[in-house]
């Protein structure tokens, strides 16, 4: 039953919450794993809630997420605002939340031994070595991610309440078969039709536009042909990559970096041996001959009351107790020390494999510390021209001549919104540089420019901005070819449509289909064998695919395929599916009916949890949290609920 839920692991919350629970929680996805923390609310459901710093806790391991599945790539809060990626998730929390307060309410909640039991399971908590549950390990991965035991376990009972009822609702429940037997019918059913295409070719083609019909169309479409602020700006940009092409290896610097680097570029010498410490000088004597006579240390150990310490290929700093590591250090492989005092009492060592540190050569790393010289110089670069522009913009002087004279490049920008969208669809300055679209608009004035900004990844900038363009419809003299295209495309695809009907008309008075398409000389295309499995290797367009399987043998259609291309369609035969075949699919299709219906009962019974405990969400709190400005309260009258 498991499988029910699958759908819901999908969500980008629970890709990137915690690894560690993925075994467990493959249920319902992301849940309250967090203690309160106080504040106000984003979320509330019943008797529970989900507080700001519990939302922002979750955005911000979303953000890591997202990073890590778009190859570094960075989410701003103001880009996850704007898309509206926070209603989104509040959705998501109120949903899961108000579920839960439901379940409270019905006293669904699972016994401890079932959420222990739970726990036990998740692989994260495993011994790597035993295979088995390890409550030291356990401990850790909780600390990792600031989790108590609480907060775990009370997320696990809500998951196995969620899943106990879910079950009990779906248990039993099979698709009809009727469902099944309509749909392997509707698929294999295959239709016959007939096809011809309307377009300029059969109509007289209209006079171009004189200059009071252009006047007239611009009028007449002012409400569409409105635009937001444009601003235009010009750029400076501090990329340390760039710096990095121009700067030259210097030899000696890169010899200075390695010799200051030896310490952490070697490799120390690391050694195994086992330890044998006692209380007595005279025990330690006895096991010192004991390992020298062949023992294993755990037999001379036993005998003379001692304590084993195992270290495995350790460099001599590792070994806490200084007097054993000076005295490990000093053996040769496979022999055995006599008794010596150590900070733990007497001890005896029986020295194991020995592996000889090694220091790398100038060359061997010289590639790698040239790189690194570069990028620190890159960096020193980057900083001293970016604080040298800023204190010259601050000073009064020109943008584009200060650049010139630190040899930086002014690229012209492109005309843009406030959301970072321009004329063109391959270039929205939102996706990766909303700074830069920030500072832009935070400009008072063309001509004006920004101070120094930080873009990301080490990168800095400054503006200049340029031009705006004020809200509204452009100058007719401006965009009078585009419109008289459009006013032509528009009188074309009316006298299109309008020889379109009349054809139809003529099929519906009782033409033959064949007579009316050879009077328009247009040719007629026979579709025979369509069905809806198929339907997509005809390519023909999802306006004309409607149409024939949704008619009646017999009829006849219109279909637009573009502004002046319309398909005038009959539907010649419909040849029902057969009974065997349909049987078969019927059959197949069964269970897969079972599940989506089950998964939408499972969708249906969250949603109406989320009525019955009034569930409210609070978008504004939540912008807040992610420290992102809202909207002006004078426009907010209330918070509004998110249904």
């Amino acid at each position: 039953m498991i499988s029910l839920f699958r759908d819901f692991t999908k969500s980008w919350f629970f890709k990137g919450l915690m690894v560690l629970l993925v075994a467990s929680f493959a249920i319902f996805g992301m849940q309250d794993l967090f203690g309160k923390m106080g504040g106000d609310n984003v979320v509330t459901a019943g008797d529970r809630s989900v507080s700001v710093n519990e939302f922002k806790d979750d955005f911000d391991r979303y953000k890591q997420s997202y990073s890590q599945q778009n190859q570094g790539q960075t989410l701003s809060n103001d880009a996850f605002v704007e898309s509206g990626g926070h209603i989104q998730m509040l959705n998501e929390l109120a949903d899961q939340t108000a579920f839960a307060a439901w379940l409270d309410s019905l006293g669904v909640k699972p016994s401890a031994k079932m959420i222990v039991a739970e726990i036990a399971k998740i692989p994260a908590f495993f011994n790597s070595v035993t295979g088995r549950f390890d409550k030291d390990i356990y401990r850790q991965r909780l600390a990792q991610n600031q989790m108590t035991e609480k907060q775990l376990e009370d997320s696990i009972a809500d998951e196995i309440a969620s899943q106990q009822y879910i079950t009990a609702a779906v248990a039993g429940f099979n698709a009809p078969r009727i469902y099944a037997a309509s749909q392997a019918a509707m698929t294999l059913q295959s239709r016959d039709a007939s096809l011809f295409v309307i377009n300029e070719k059969n109509i007289t083609m209209p006079a171009p536009p004189t200059d009071k019909e252009l006047s007239d169309f611009y009028n007449s479409r002012l409400q569409q042909l409105q635009m937001p602020e444009l601003r235009q700006a010009s750029l400076v940009r501090f990329d340390p990559v760039s710096y990095a092409k121009s700067i030259s290896i210097d030899e000696a610097a890169v010899r200075k970096l390695y010799e200051a680097r030896l310490k952490t570029l070697a490799t120390p010498e690391t050694r195994s041996f086992v330890v044998v410490t006692t209380q007595s000088q005279a025990d330690a004597n006895a096991i010192s001959a004991a390992l020298k006579s062949g023992q294993t240390p755990e037999a001379a150990a036993k005998a003379h009351k001692g304590q084993i310490i195992t270290y495995d290929q350790k460099p001599q700093t590792d070994v806490p107790d200084k007097k054993i590591a000076a005295a490990a250090f000093s053996l040769k492989a496979g022999e055995v020390s006599g008794a010596f005092q150590s900070e733990l009492g007497y001890a005896v060592i029986r020295m194991g494999d020995i592996k000889t540190g090694s220091t790398p050569s100038y060359e061997s790393v010289h590639a790698e510390l040239a790189q690194e010289y570069i990028k620190e110089q890159a960096a020193n670069r980057v900083n001293k021209d970016s604080n040298t522009f800023s204190d010259a913009i601050r000073a009064g002087k020109d943008f584009e001549a200060t650049a010139k004279e630190l040899g930086l490049t002014v690229v012209k920008l492109e005309p843009m919104t406030a959301q970072g969208q321009t004329g063109n669809p391959q270039v929205n300055y939102a996706t990766q540089f909303m700074p830069l679209v920030r500072a832009i608009y935070d400009l008072p004035s063309a001509g004006s420019a920004s101070d120094v900004e930080e873009l990301g990844e080490g990168q800095y900038f400054a503006v200049r901005l340029d031009v705006i363009k004020p809200a509204g419809a452009p100058p007719l003299d401006q965009i009078k070819g585009e419109l008289a295209q459009y006013w032509m495309a528009e009188k074309v695809g009316g006298a299109v449509q309008d020889v379109a009907d009349k054809a139809l008309a003529r099929l519906k008075a009782g033409e033959s289909f064949a007579a009316v398409a050879a009077s328009l000389n247009a040719p007629v295309q026979k579709l025979p064998g369509l069905n809806r499995a198929t339907a997509q290797q005809s390519r023909l367009p999802a306006p004309v695919l409607s149409r024939i399987f949704g008619g009646q043998a017999g009829e006849n259609f219109t279909a637009p395929l573009n502004q002046v291309n319309i398909a005038i369609g009959h539907i010649d035969a419909i040849h029902q599916a057969d009974a065997q075949q349909a049987n078969s699919i019927a059959t197949a299709l069964r269970p897969q009916m079972t599940q989506s219906i089950q998964r939408d009962i499972a969708v249906t019974t969250r949603s109406a949890a989320r009525t019955v405990v009034k569930a409210q969400t609070f978008p504004n709190a939540a912008i807040v949290a992610l420290g992102v400005t809202p909207p002006d309260s004078k426009t907010i009258k209330t918070e509004k609920k998110l249904k």
